[in-house]
């Protein structure tokens, strides 16, 4: 399964018992029927991929001071979504639902979300959910895999007060592009035509907040800053980073950059790894590949890191 399974399952299987036969020795191993395969794989939990990632992170992420890029002393990572389109069966239309399509027939889709530090080139966390899903609330999902010293970059579809919040609460440091029509605050701070401005945002009038441990009265500070694109463009950013002196206004154009690295994973893993390209039906076996494919792509990350050392 971490060969990943992109011919037939005859064939695939035929070559990896040749595999095993000539490159390991293994020469009186018997081959397998593609039902035995079918059925021992439905007594792998697709879990168990996400653990052997979570532990090829862990032991990179220890005692590898030198071997960690580092930016100011943050580990730089990105939390950006997409969409998979799945096989289309009663079982995944029911869990992910359908999205209708350009010809009205629909296909089923999931939401991808991925944690992925962007110097080091790991995905720390990943999830695949139905669509209805937001890319807030699976982006706050992956902050259990955050710790102090974290700085997390966010396209413009992310911020909102709630989850600007929750960074707060969790105490990990973020940067963010915003609409400029996200607030009164953003839109005074545009028209001042300042670089930069630390102000206090506050939740918008139309904001549930019977619920939350704040109300509608309770400040954030935060730092907007104006970054001037070659296209003549203007881009607001947002961040928790509020020294000036510590953090000048002239670094976030190229640090909020270094979140296009997530965008090359996305890449990579569609069109190099293949990940859509399932090798079963069900959804178990969708997990299973899913999450097998994110561990590899991890694995190549320690193998060509190693190499270019």
């Amino acid at each position: 399964m971490m060969n990943f399974l992109t011919k037939s399952l005859s064939i695939e299987i035929e070559n990896f018992v040749n595999h095993l036969r000539r490159d390991c020795g293994l020469l009186s191993l018997k081959s397998f029927t593609k039902s035995a395969f079918v059925q021992c794989r439905k007594k792998i939990q697709p879990g168990v991929f996400k653990k052997l990632s979570e532990m090829l992170i862990d032991e990179f992420y220890t005692d590898n001071e030198l071997g960690i890029k580092l930016w100011n002393g943050f580990r730089v990572l990105a939390v950006d979504g997409s969409s998979i389109t799945l096989p289309f069966t009663d079982e995944l239309k029911g869990i992910y639902g359908l999205v209708k399509n350009q010809t009205d027939t629909g296909v089923v889709q999931a939401r991808v979300s991925v944690l992925y530090d962007v110097l080091n080139k790991y995905v720390l966390d990943s999830q695949l959910s139905p669509k209805k899903e937001g890319e807030r609330a699976l982006g706050l999902l992956h902050l259990v895999k955050t710790k102090a010293r974290d700085l997390i970059i966010y396209d413009r579809g992310y911020p909102s007060y709630d989850f600007i919040n929750t960074h707060c609460i969790k105490n990990i440091d973020y940067l963010m592009r915003i609409k400029t029509s996200f607030s009164g605050v953003t839109k005074t701070f545009i028209a001042s035509n300042k670089t930069s401005q630390i102000v206090e945002i506050f939740p918008s009038k139309n904001a549930v907040v019977s619920d939350k441990q704040y109300d509608r009265n309770t400040p954030i500070k935060v730092r907007l800053l104006r970054v001037k694109l070659p296209s003549g463009e203007t881009e607001l950013l947002i961040t928790s980073l509020l020294d000036s002196k510590k953090y000048p206004n002239k670094i976030f154009k190229e640090l909020y950059f270094k979140r296009w690295g997530v965008e090359i994973f996305y890449d990579e893993l569609k069109n190099k790894l293949k990940v859509a390209h399932f090798s079963g039906y069900s959804n178990q076996s969708i997990l299973q590949d899913f999450n097998a494919a994110i561990f590899i792509s991890n694995v190549q990350t320690l193998i060509v890191s190693d190499l270019e050392d």
